[in-house]
C-alpha cells in the first residue's frame, strides 16, 4: 500500500512537473511574443511621427540651376513607354539642364520601335536610346551602368519606365540640392489604385513602407529608398563605386547605394511632397506579387546596415507570432485574452501608419480596405519570407534563383 502511494505520488508529481514546464514555456511565449510587438508598437510609431515631421511646404522659387541625367532601364514595356515619354515631354525643368538615357535591356516586344517613335512624335531633342552592355549579373544594374558611362557630372535620377512623373519632379529636386548639397535624395512614390484585392493591398503595403522609408530619413538613420524616385550626385557614386560593389546582386540598385553613400557619411535627405511623388504600377495579380516579393526578400541577405537588418527581423517576427497566436488560441482557452491584445496593438499600430500615409498621399480608400488588408497581411508576410528561402522568382521574363 505504501509503494501504490508512493508510486501514485511519484507520477502526479511528474504530471505536475510537466504542467509547470508547460506552463512556463507558455508564459514565456506571451512575455516574448509581447515583448517583440510593443517593440515593433515604438518602432513603427517613431518612424511615423518623423514622417509626420517633414516639411512640406512649397518649394522655394529659386532658379534652377542643377544638370540632371535621368535613367530609365526598360524591358518589355511597349504598354507604358507612350504614357512614360508624354510625361518626361511635359517636365517643367530648363531643356538645357537634363538629358534622357532610356537603356533597353534586350525587349523581346516592340519597345524599341516605339520609344523612337513618340521621341519623334514629341520632338524630344534631349533623349538618348542605349543598348544594354550586360556589365552587371543584374539586368537592370547593368542597365544603369551602361548609361552611367555617359554621366560624369551633375545628378542622376533614376526612376521606371511603368511609372508616371509629376511635371514638378525635377525643380524639387534641384531646390533640395541648392539647400542641402545632398549627394543622394529619395523621393515618395505611390501606388495607382485599382479594383482587385491584392491591387489594393500593394496600395497600402507601398504606403507604410513609404512612411517607414522616408521617415526614417528624418529620423538622421536612413533605411529604405525606392529606385523609382531617387538622386545622387554622379561624381559621388563613381568616387565610392557604390554600384560596382553590389552589382553581383539581383536586386537592390536603390537600398545598396543608399548604404555605401550614408557609410561614407555623405549627406543623404528625402524630399516629402505631393507634388514631387512618383506614380506606379501595382502587380497584377497574386502570382505576380508573389515574385516580386520573392525578388526583394533576396537582397535582405546582404544588407549592410544593422538597423534596417533588425527591422526586417522585427517586422517578420511580429507578424510570425500574431499567426502562431491564433494557433495557440484555439489550443489553449487562456491565451485568448493575449492573441487579442497582440492583434489590437498590431492593428491599431498598423492603422496610425496607414494613416498617416493616407493624410500625405490622398488615398480614395475606405477603412474596410484598410482592416481587410490588415487581418491578412501577418499571414502574406510569412508566406512570403518563406518562400523566399532557397525560392525562385521571374522578372521581366527571365528566371533568377535567390
Amino acid at each position: 500500500m505504501d509503494w501504490q502511494c508512493y508510486f501514485a505520488g511519484s507520477v502526479w508529481s511528474s504530471v505536475a512537473m510537466v504542467l509547470a514546464a508547460s506552463l512556463f514555456k507558455i508564459q514565456s511565449m506571451i512575455f516574448f511574443g509581447l515583448l517583440i510587438v510593443l517593440i515593433y508598437l515604438a518602432a513603427m510609431l517613431f518612424y511615423a511621427f518623423k514622417f509626420k515631421t517633414f516639411n512640406t511646404s512649397q518649394r522655394g522659387s529659386i532658379d534652377a540651376q542643377t544638370h540632371f541625367s535621368i535613367l530609365i532601364p526598360f524591358r518589355n514595356e511597349a504598354e507604358n513607354l507612350p504614357q512614360l515619354l508624354k510625361c518626361l515631354s511635359e517636365l517643367n525643368y530648363p531643356q538645357h539642364l537634363f538629358q534622357i538615357f532610356l537603356v533597353d535591356d534586350h525587349s523581346e516586344d516592340d519597345s524599341h520601335n516605339i520609344c523612337l517613335k513618340y521621341i519623334e512624335k514629341l520632338s524630344l531633342k534631349n533623349v538618348r536610346v542605349l543598348e544594354n552592355q550586360n556589365l552587371a549579373t543584374s539586368p537592370k544594374k547593368s542597365a544603369i551602368l551602361t548609361a552611367l558611362e555617359y554621366v560624369n557630372t551633375g545628378y542622376v535620377v533614376t526612376t521606371d519606365a511603368d511609372c508616371l512623373l509629376p511635371e514638378d519632379w525635377l525643380l524639387y529636386f534641384d531646390n533640395c540640392i541648392q539647400q542641402t548639397k545632398a549627394d543622394l535624395i529619395a523621393g515618395p512614390v505611390r501606388m495607382i489604385e485599382e479594383n482587385s484585392f491584392w491591387q489594393k493591398f500593394q496600395v497600402l503595403d507601398l504606403m507604410s513602407l513609404q512612411v517607414i522609408g522616408l521617415g526614417s530619413f528624418n529620423a538622421k538613420t536612413p533605411l529604405m529608398c525606392n529606385a523609382a524616385n531617387l538622386a545622387y550626385n554622379a561624381k559621388t557614386l563613381k568616387s565610392l563605386n557604390a554600384f560596382e560593389k553590389h552589382q553581383q546582386h539581383i536586386s537592390g540598385d536603390d537600398i545598396f547605394t543608399l548604404e555605401a553613400i550614408h557609410k561614407a557619411g555623405k549627406i543623404v535627405k528625402a524630399v516629402v511632397h505631393l507634388e514631387a511623388t512618383i506614380w506606379t504600377k501595382a502587380q497584377q495579380d497574386f502570382k505576380e506579387l508573389t515574385q516580386q516579393r520573392i525578388r526583394w526578400a533576396s537582397k535582405a541577405k546582404h544588407y549592410q546596415s544593422q538597423k534596417l537588418i533588425g527591422l526586417g527581423v522585427l517586422v517578420f517576427l511580429t507578424n510570425l507570432i500574431l499567426v502562431l497566436s491564433l494557433g495557440l488560441a484555439f489550443v489553449f482557452e487562456g491565451f485568448k485574452f493575449w492573441f487579442w491584445l497582440l492583434w489590437v496593438l498590431k492593428i491599431t499600430t498598423d492603422f496610425v501608419v496607414l494613416y498617416v500615409g493616407k493624410q500625405f498621399f490622398k488615398t480614395g480608400m475606405c477603412s474596410k480596405d484598410y482592416l481587410l488588408m490588415l487581418l491578412i497581411y501577418p499571414f502574406a508576410n510569412v508566406y512570403f519570407a518563406l518562400l523566399s528561402f532557397g525560392g525562385k522568382f521571374n522578372w521581366k521574363g527571365r528566371a533568377y534563383k535567390v
